[in-house]
């Protein structure tokens, strides 16, 4: 399996196809996600994007912050054990590189945002193959 990198989340923005079904199904996970508070439970991983003076990347960062938690959820891992609370800095920095990339040339707000979401969970799903499932595996 391939590393996660944030030209991932480039070739997604420009190939980006959303289907109704699909944003609708995100903006559920979105919702319960915010109302479950994850800002208050978890303000080590937030506090650093509060800094963040542009809205559409300190959006797109938190966006992919949810997609993470909700794939450190689905996985049942803890997002704050040693060997994951890194990943945050890493989906943090992809997005940065990404949004000076494309700024200029942002996408549709559902999509960038949509995408976002995605790429944290693929980073989790990457997260957790690496250190759990391929050592099972072999």
């Amino acid at each position: 399996m391939a590393q996660v990198e944030s030209k991932d989340l480039i070739l997604s923005l420009n190939e980006s196809k959303i289907d109704e079904y699909k944003l609708t199904e995100q903006e559920k996970l979105i919702s319960k996600y915010k109302s479950l508070n994850f800002y208050k439970i978890h303000p080590e991983i937030f506090e650093n994007i509060s800094k963040i003076e542009t809205e559409n990347l300190k959006k797109g960062i938190e966006f992919a912050f949810l997609g993470a938690l909700y794939s450190f959820q689905d996985r049942e891992l803890n997002p704050l054990e040693l060997n994951h609370f890194p990943i945050f800095k890493q989906i943090q920095k992809d997005i940065e590189e990404v949004f000076l990339q494309i700024e200029k040339n942002l996408p549709d707000e559902k999509i960038w945002l949509f995408e976002c979401f995605d790429y944290g969970i693929k980073h989790v799903y990457y997260l957790d193959w690496t250190l759990y499932l391929s050592k099972s595996c072999y």
